[in-house]
């Protein structure tokens, strides 16, 4: 079955100094967008929605499901899933002493904690300082060296390059019998990972996507060359693997 990929940024929060819901114009985003995804299904295809486990990204997940469901119920014939854990779909995560790697808004009490601090290096005290203080912070960790205290942007790059192919290659979907029918595949991220991807194939950063943004990846006669679509413009994304 042939597939196309979807992914989107959480709804709006009001910070990210912990596990928060998102707004209620966070849902109203996230409605929306499922809305405009079902404008791309036909009758026959398949939807299937996959997020992360944080509250921000369950909740856009479901009001995602929401918008698909209201707009796809005249369509008739296609198959919706309820959504399901995608672990890949993760944030970028801090590596910190005594602790399993994490998402920032899950470590921001910890890493300021006077007591805690002290088991942390001179630098990277500075690294997560910096980071949480700035007004772009996904752009302070884009553009600095981790030095093993974050995932770097080519892991991330890996990863989702790994789940990108794996999606397009239609990987987890059964087929209905319709060969004209499509497997449409969303899932439910963080704005970290979708810039990193995003400069990947356009090569420069654009900053933040909006809340409930997408990225559209659409398969081409070359499976490992897919077609990028963001913010109305395309581009090829290369998905082999130049290690």
């Amino acid at each position: 079955m042939r597939s196309v990929a979807y992914l989107v940024r959480h709804g709006e929060v009001e910070h990210h100094r912990t596990d928060v819901s998102i707004t209620a114009r966070g849902h109203e985003q996230a409605v929306a967008a499922g809305r405009a995804i079902a404008e791309r299904v036909s009758a026959g295809d398949t939807v299937q929605v996959y997020r992360s486990t944080l509250a921000r990204n369950v909740e856009t997940a479901d009001s995602l499901v929401k918008g698909l469901s209201e707009s796809l119920a005249a369509k008739g014939g296609v198959t919706l899933h309820a959504p399901q854990v995608e672990e890949f779909l993760h944030n970028v995560r801090f590596a910190l002493p005594d602790q399993p790697p994490q998402e920032p808004s899950l470590l921001y009490a910890l890493i300021s904690d006077p007591a805690y601090r002290l088991k942390l290096q001179p630098g990277q005290i500075d690294y997560y300082n910096g980071f949480y203080a700035s007004k772009d912070p996904m752009g302070y960790w884009m553009t600095r060296d981790p030095n093993g205290w974050a995932d770097t942007t080519a892991e991330v790059w890996g990863r989702f390059r790994g789940l990108l192919a794996r999606v397009l290659n239609g990987d987890g979907f059964q087929s209905n019998g319709n060969p004209a029918a499509r497997a449409h595949w969303i899932g439910v991220t963080h704005s970290g990972a979708m810039r990193v991807i995003i400069r990947e194939a356009f090569g420069s950063d654009p900053g933040e996507p909006d809340f409930c943004g997408i990225i559209t990846v659409e398969p081409s006669a070359d499976p490992l060359r897919p077609t990028l679509i963001y913010r109305g413009q395309s581009v090829p994304l290369s998905l082999a693997d130049s290690a």
